[in-house]
């Protein structure tokens, strides 16, 4: 009960971050959107050089963030203690969200001081990624659990199952061959089946003889 309070409170934190900072940068671009940010209102130039290094940084910080977490979640070893999983996750989250909101910020003051649509779509597109950085319950869950079973045991799978519990002391090659003896012993019954089956009679019936007395 204690572990999954602390989960509770690590992603109410979490979520905190998140809507606080998706609302503070919606607010700021809303506000510049509308004119109602007064300076530089009329839009400074921005040489070309800047604009490529904001665009290539964006290219660059917004698969990279999202790759970090997913690499720091899936090094992890699992099950892990709660408490390293939700300072792992934690941290983890805490780098992907401030990155993307620092790129985003970026690309907001640019628009306001050039107008520059491309400043202006970059931020939507931004806006969009925050979409796929929403901390999870569930995720974080996953971490102090044991890996998942990949679907129920196959029919030979629960033959190999059966055949180990009742030779226990049998090693793998051991139960190759008895599954090899079987499966010749099923071929043997067939060839005797075959030879059990009775051979049809033939009748010679006569084709010129004569009946005494005809």
């Amino acid at each position: 009960m204690k572990n999954v309070n602390t989960m509770e409170k690590t992603i109410r934190l979490l979520k905190g971050h998140y809507y606080g900072n998706i609302i503070l940068l919606a607010t700021i671009f809303l506000l510049a959107i509308s004119s109602l940010i007064p300076f530089f209102a009329n839009g400074e130039v921005i040489s070309v050089t800047t604009e490529r290094y904001a665009i290539m940084i964006s290219i660059i910080a917004i698969p990279s963030s999202l790759k970090f977490f997913a690499h720091q979640l899936k090094k992890m070893p699992r099950p892990a203690e709660t408490k390293r999983a939700t300072e792992k996750y934690k941290n983890a989250s805490f780098m992907r969200l401030y990155t993307i909101s620092a790129v985003t910020l970026t690309h907001i003051i640019l628009f306001i001081l050039s107008r520059n649509m491309n400043f202006f779509w970059f931020t939507v597109v931004l806006f969009i990624v925050f979409l796929f950085c929403k901390p999870s319950y569930q995720e974080l869950e996953n971490l102090t659990e044991t890996p998942a079973k990949q679907g129920s045991p196959g029919k030979e799978e629960e033959q190999q199952r059966q055949e180990e519990q009742l030779h226990p002391n049998l090693s793998y090659g051991d139960h190759s061959r008895i599954d090899d003896g079987k499966a010749g012993e099923k071929q043997g019954k067939r060839f005797e089946d075959r030879e059990d089956i009775a051979e049809p009679i033939q009748y010679k019936y006569p084709e010129n003889e004569q009946v005494p007395g005809k």
